[in-house]
């Protein structure tokens, strides 16, 4: 069974950057680089998933199938 998630990730401004999977609590992760990031992320994933799976069903780990990525613009 293959799942397709997201990553949301960000430069920081110490030069490192930090990742989250919002379908999956307590999923985050960072890293020196953006691939450091990703691969640190997409491992996490697969470990929690796994961890989880022998408790649950999939359905109960997903926290939303729903996903809205949106930028918005304030005034500073």
């Amino acid at each position: 069974m293959n799942a397709k998630l997201s990553m949301v990730c960000s430069e920081q401004s110490n030069g490192a950057y930090f990742a989250i999977c919002p379908e999956i609590r307590g999923c985050f992760t960072q890293g020196d680089t953006y691939e450091q990031a990703y691969n640190n992320l997409k491992e996490l994933v697969e470990i929690t998933v796994r961890e989880e799976l022998r408790k649950d069903d999939i359905e109960e780990i997903l926290l939303s199938k729903t996903k809205i990525f949106s930028e918005f613009e304030i005034a500073i």
